[in-house]
């Protein structure tokens, strides 16, 4: 469960990260375009107000000459910026034909446009050149001042701090950008690290820890509700396993005292030929409700204390304790691999609780003469095998469920016992085998944890 678990994170957390990879290389080449446009536009209005503030201060410092023509008297702060070509400004005075009423060293009115002469003002580009037309009006006569920046000249400040801060903003924006994947991918990796600490307590729910839940602490919403769904699911299905337990045991329970009556009666009938046919309906019904009985307790099993123990010990108690049954019935039974102790970690009620299950199926699913044979493994596993007919291939895999019966012809059994086994070894946290027995017949082993 943790790997799939890892796997899922993992394709997630990469799924957000490179869709924030995809996202990054599209801002790293729309921001700056959209900045510098809106930053192109920006300086544009600026140099248009800057070019209009010099027009009108040119316009002002206009006079008229004898002549008939225009003389600027500059401030003599302006004087050398147009006297020289260092900044790159230039001036230009043109009348209704367009000719040129005065103009400053650098000027070149006759590469501007022709359509300068509008009734508003109009900011034109050439080339590196950037220019605003000005009209105005001096006595009846209708002038436009003409003023112009050369953008390659260091006096075009504006532009040199575009390029400037083009390339600073660049350079920090990837920073960032390049930072949000880092940032991103440790905030999500810490959300699942609560996603992870779930899955292990998933893992840790076992037939010996009932009451063990999915810790809800530090996941996201969006998990927790999922996780709380969850706890709330593994709590029903325990209380109605519980309730399925407490009705076998009660069931066990007000069954024994009329089949004690019973076989009370019965024993009073004799010889009568049908005492022995009511003596084997009684016995059987016996023993389905000891396996019924066994079932209630597998609830207080998964609580039970596991502690180091000689499984061959365990072993042959039960086999003693049940020789006298297998001898009756004309099966023979005995123990392999007792001779030197088997430790392993269990609890001796509950293995002998499942050696004698094995040993009853062996006798309820054999005919007579059958050999049965417990064998000890110094690896930590008990078998229980013997020489009967065997298990189908096909049917391996369905012993252990619950009411299930190789056989449906026969009656004397419930096919609880082997469910019981299998409970049991899962609360010992071992495996349960199923094949063919050297005998020729079944054989069920045991596989438990080592001391």
């Amino acid at each position: 469960m943790i790997p799939r678990l890892r796997h899922l994170s993992g394709a997630l957390l990469t799924r957000i990260l490179l869709v924030e990879a995809i996202t990054i290389l599209v801002a790293c080449v729309l921001l700056p375009l959209l900045a510098q446009s809106v930053m192109r536009s920006s300086v544009a209005t600026i140099e248009k107000d800057m070019l209009r503030q010099q027009a009108q201060m040119l316009a002002s410092a206009m006079r008229p000459a004898p002549d008939g023509t225009w003389r600027m008297a500059l401030p003599a702060t302006e004087q050398p910026i147009y006297a020289s070509g260092y900044d790159g400004r230039a001036y230009a005075v043109l009348d209704a034909q367009g000719r040129t009423l005065a103009a400053s060293r650098f000027a070149q009115p006759a590469s501007w446009p022709a359509d300068l002469r509008g009734a508003t003002p109009h900011r034109f580009e050439i080339g590196p050149l950037v220019g605003l037309s000005l009209p105005i009006r001096q006595g009846e006569q209708h002038l436009w001042v003409v003023v112009t920046q050369d953008q390659t000249q260091p006096g075009a400040v504006v532009d040199d701090v575009v390029r400037k801060f083009l390339g600073t903003y660049w350079v920090v924006l990837v920073g960032l950008l390049a930072l949000m994947p880092l940032v991103n991918g440790i905030i999500l990796w810490g959300s699942l690290r609560g996603l992870r600490r779930a899955a292990r307590n998933a893992a840790a729910i076992h037939p010996r820890t009932p009451g063990a839940r999915i810790d809800e602490s530090g996941l996201p919403a969006e998990a927790r509700v999922l996780v709380h769904a969850t706890n709330d699911l593994i709590e029903r299905l325990s209380a109605a396993l519980h309730q399925v337990e407490e009705f076998a045991g009660n069931v066990a329970h007000e069954l024994r005292t009329p089949l004690a009556t019973m076989q009370l009666q019965v024993a009073t009938l004799g010889d009568a030929p049908q005492r022995a046919g009511l003596e084997g309906e009684i016995a059987r019904m016996t023993h389905v409700l000891a396996q019924l009985r066994d079932l209630a307790s597998m609830e207080n099993a998964a609580k039970a204390s596991l502690a180091p123990l000689d499984l061959g010990e365990v072993a042959i108690a039960t086999v003693a304790e049940m020789t006298p049954r297998v001898l009756a019935e004309g099966r023979t039974i005995a123990v392999l691999g007792g001779e030197a102790a088997v430790m392993v970690t269990g609890n001796a009620g509950l293995l002998t609780m499942a050696l004698t299950n094995l040993i009853e199926n062996a006798l309820l699913h054999t005919p007579g003469g059958t050999v049965i044979e417990v064998a000890l493994a110094p690896s930590g596993s008990v078998s229980v095998a013997d020489d009967g007919p065997g298990i189908a291939q096909a049917d391996h895999g369905k012993l252990a469920r619950r009411f299930w019966r190789a056989d449906h012809r026969r009656s004397d059994g419930a096919g609880l016992g082997l469910s019981i086994v299998q409970r049991i070894v899962e609360v010992h946290r071992g495996r349960l085998e199923t094949g063919a027995s050297p005998l020729g017949g079944a054989c069920f082993t045991l596989h438990l944890p080592p001391a």
